[in-house]
């Protein structure tokens, strides 16, 4: 008997789920709250689990009789991959597929042909998918040191704009203003805000400024940093290689007008999404694992 599959898409913000029979057909979808391998592994890994659990129980379907594939940002981590494996064969899933985010929204940007699909949400990474199969990660090194061209990385400009306004004692320009608003203005309100603000309330700092690209010298600044993160990200991971790229997450929609025309004549529409390409990895023998 073909078993149902259990695709999922699991990153900083949010997890997203989606059951298929053993047709193909779709049968139910969900989104749930975000987990990161690489912050707070333990909870991560109980998220997810309570997540396929409780789609299947609402579906009357069983782990037993169901193939399960996770893209989860931090599965580069091998132990962190390993914890997350045992957890979910713990929760009743025979042989589950755990593989980074990053490799299944690949996987689903081309429907599994050759691409170089860069990701930018709370995070940012990049991954060239070659037609022998083998893959290049580039960037996906988390928010302390990394994550260029990310919602996060977007944000932590904002606060640091913040900071330098508040130390200089420089009257805010209206995109400040309404950081602060979330923030707060002041060095005591703000450093509270830094001591206990974690990926997701800087990435959801980013929203902000989209709204002055257009109007704001200062939101036009960070945005071009922004941009030229984002293109150094395309070319690193193309390469020299002949591939599309297809730009996927919460920033890509907006991020995409702002590309240099070099840039921009590789870019072409996502065919997939990341469930789409837990799907894919689901359903093939082994090839991506």
């Amino acid at each position: 008997m073909n078993n149902w599959v259990l695709a999922i898409d699991a990153g900083g913000t949010k997890t997203a789920l989606r059951l298929y029979d053993p047709d193909g057909l779709i049968v139910s979808e969900s989104v749930g709250a975000g987990a990161s391998l690489s912050h707070d592994l333990q909870s991560s890994c109980h998220s997810i689990v309570e997540h396929a659990r409780d789609m299947l129980a609402a579906n009357d379907m069983l782990a037993l009789h169901t193939d399960i594939a996770v893209g989860v940002a931090g599965a580069g981590d091998t132990h962190a991959k390993q914890a997350l494996i045992e957890a979910l064969q713990n929760g009743g899933f025979n042989q589950p597929k755990v593989v980074s985010d990053a490799l299944t929204s690949a996987l689903g940007a081309n429907l599994g042909e050759p691409v170089a699909c860069v990701a930018l949400g709370t995070g940012s990474v990049g991954m060239r998918l070659m037609a022998d199969g083998s893959t290049h990660l580039v960037g996906g090194w988390g928010f302390m040191l990394g994550d260029e061209g990310s919602g996060a990385r977007l944000g932590a400009m904002l606060v640091q704009a913040l900071m330098h306004a508040i130390d200089t004692q420089t009257v805010f320009p209206k995109l400040l203003e309404s950081v602060a608003i979330e923030t707060g203005g002041n060095r005591a309100l703000l450093s509270e805000w830094i001591s206990k603000a974690q990926i997701k309330e800087y990435a959801q700092l980013s929203q902000i400024i989209w709204q002055f690209q257009s109007s704001c010298d200062l939101a036009s600044d960070i945005l071009t940093r922004h941009r030229q993160a984002v293109e150094r990200l395309i070319l690193d991971t193309r390469s020299d290689y002949d591939l599309p790229v297809v730009l996927l997450g919460g920033l890509a929609h907006n991020t995409a007008p702002l590309l240099a025309p070099r840039c921009q004549q590789f870019v072409q529409p996502a065919k997939g999404s990341s469930l789409d390409g837990a799907y894919i990895l689901a359903k093939s023998k082994n090839k991506w694992n």
